[in-house]
């Protein structure tokens, strides 16, 4: 006779196989299942060891469990998945506009029947064509901040362009300011390239500067701040402070 809490993890095994219960869903407290399925706690926790063995769910000290995104083995694909509604995955980072697809569809038709349509079929310069690259620069021009289309690089996506500023700029050791939210793909980016982060909190303006100061000043600031203008508000306004007092360089990635 199959023991009862096998039945509770089969029934929740396999309202998780079949989307019933999605990738990001929080199940019931241990105290909470135990009640509700007239079960001990012990018994409870060993439901959700046994679902988390089998690879369905990822428990978390001090938030739950959740159930785990099944569609693909960890590591492997870039597509987003559907998650719950209350969840908001920090993976991925992409426009969402209204209609924005007929905008794609009306921007690529304008490409196609304008300028040398001959030059996307042959290789482009490594940094991008100069064109493009002044008016990205005149598209990032602000108060304090006027690049020259000669100092643009085009690159195939924030990652690379984060791959190549830690390779240009930073060696194995180094420490980089981030938020202390901050981009997971940096952080698989240090983990590989060996650097050190160090955590600013994120904050009302002048907070953040001090902090900063005070991470700079005591040497535990390494030379570089990652800068993604859609996630890191704070480090792009940071030149006018910090600038003048530390040899700071400032790297920015437009998503």
């Amino acid at each position: 006779m199959k023991a009862r809490y096998k039945a509770v993890v089969d029934r929740y095994a396999q309202a998780i196989r079949s989307g019933q219960l999605p990738a990001g869903s929080r199940l019931p407290t241990h105290r909470t299942l135990a009640a509700g399925e007239r079960i001990s706690l012990a018994t409870a926790t060993r439901v959700y060891r046994e679902l988390e063995e089998m690879g369905l769910v990822s428990g978390e000290t001090g938030r739950g469990t959740f159930v785990r995104d099944l569609s693909l083995p960890p590591g492997h694909g870039v597509d987003q998945q559907v998650v719950a509604a209350d969840v908001v995955d920090l993976n991925f980072n992409y426009p969402s506009l209204p209609d924005q697809g007929d905008a794609l569809r009306e921007a690529l038709r304008q490409l196609a029947m304008a300028g040398d349509i001959d030059s996307h079929l042959r290789y482009q310069p490594h940094a991008g064509r100069l064109a493009e690259r002044d008016i990205i620069a005149r598209h990032l021009t602000c108060q304090h901040f006027a690049p020259d289309a000669e100092n643009v690089l085009i690159v195939n996506g924030a990652q690379h362009g984060l791959a190549v500023t830690v390779m240009g700029l930073l060696r194995p050791g180094d420490v980089v300011a981030v938020d202390a939210l901050t981009y997971s793909g940096f952080k698989v980016l240090a983990a590989l390239y060996h650097l050190e982060l160090a955590a600013i909190p994120v904050g009302r303006r002048d907070r953040i500067f001090r902090r900063f100061r005070r991470c700079a000043s005591s040497g535990g600031c390494g030379r570089c701040i990652p800068c993604r203008r859609c996630t890191i508000r704070w480090a792009g306004c940071s030149t006018p402070v910090s600038g003048r007092r530390w040899p700071i360089l400032r790297a920015s990635t437009i998503c």
